[in-house]
This record gives structure tokens, C-alpha cells and sequence, in this order.
């Protein structure tokens, strides 16, 4: 199995001088919280999120309609082939700590994108992945990484450990 097979291809796009309200808007549209930044060929340079519009609201202290794609967006993008296998992807998501792959044609054009979910949702269906090697414990591996605040695993997140000083009480 290829990525080609299980890639999502009829994918939403920006680019970086649209506003984070018109990418938010698209996220909303198609019930995604990722949208890849395109420039004028399709070539992805870019990739923004729900937390990146979030963050740059509140760090930028301006409006939606007044911060650009470009301001916010997350340029150091790992991109798939749509010949690679998903443990390929996989591996790559969790080495990054990325849960959504744009896949891009020799190019670097867009042509699709593949997530997380897509992979689990398909290993739900057999043991492996076409016999390369994916296992449901490296899916499981892979969203741990994914979901590691970037503190650390055992980093306090909110203040002291013993509660004092913290947003929220020990819990």
C-alpha cells in the first residue's frame, strides 16, 4: 500500500498573503484544523493551524482579518511522496512530532494530504499496512510523540507542581 491509496486529494489551500480569518474560515469550511500555505504554482511552503491562528491573534494583539497567513504560518514543512509507504509516514510524523503530512508531487506541488488519522483508520482494518511494517504500536508511539507538550513529558503546565502559584489546582 501506497500513500496515493489512502490520501486525502481534494485538499483546501492558502496562501501567505490571505488573512488568518480567511484561513480560519477555510478550517471551518472543511472541518480541518490544518490548512497548507501554497504559493502561486501549488508549491507548499508552509502549513498553519488552529493554534497558529490562536497564537498569533493573541501574540500579534490584532484581529483575524488584520494578521496574514504569511505572520503565522509554520515554515520548516515535512513533505510526503505519494509513493511512500505509510510507515514511512509514520516514522516521519513521529520523528517530527507532526500529526499531518502534505503530499507533494516531485515539484513540491500539493496534491494531497495524509494524517494520523487516515493511517489509524486504515490499520484499523488489518494488523499491518500492506505488510511494510506499521503496527498499531507504532500509530500508538506516534501520537504520543505528537501530543508531548513541548516542555517535556513531566513539565508542569500550569505553575508549580504542588499547586501553588498555578493557574488551576493540583488535579
Amino acid at each position: 500500500m501506497k500513500i496515493e491509496d489512502i490520501m486525502t486529494r481534494d485538499v483546501r489551500s492558502c496562501a501567505p498573503a490571505e488573512s488568518l480569518s480567511s484561513a480560519a474560515q477555510i478550517m471551518w469550511e472543511a472541518d480541518c484544523g490544518a490548512v497548507p500555505v501554497v504559493d502561486t504554482e501549488r508549491r507548499v511552503i508552509g502549513m498553519i493551524t488552529d493554534r497558529d491562528i490562536c497564537m498569533a491573534s493573541h501574540l500579534q494583539g490584532l484581529p483575524l482579518r488584520d494578521a496574514s497567513v504569511g505572520s503565522a504560518m509554520a515554515r520548516d514543512i515535512k513533505c510526503c511522496g505519494p509513493h511512500d509507504t505509510p510507515a514511512t509516514v509514520q516514522a516521519l510524523m513521529q520523528q517530527n512530532k507532526i500529526r499531518r503530512v502534505p503530499v507533494v508531487d516531485a515539484q513540491r506541488r500539493l496534491i494531497g494530504i495524509i494524517t494520523l488519522a487516515d493511517l489509524a483508520y486504515v490499520l484499523s482494518s488489518s494488523q499491518t499496512l500492506g505488510g511494510d511494517g506499521m503496527t498499531w504500536t507504532a500509530v500508538a508511539h506516534t501520537l504520543a510523540a505528537v501530543c508531548e507538550p513541548r516542555q517535556g513529558r513531566y513539565a508542569p503546565r500550569y505553575g508549580s507542581s504542588s499547586g501553588r502559584n498555578s493557574a488551576y489546582p493540583p488535579g
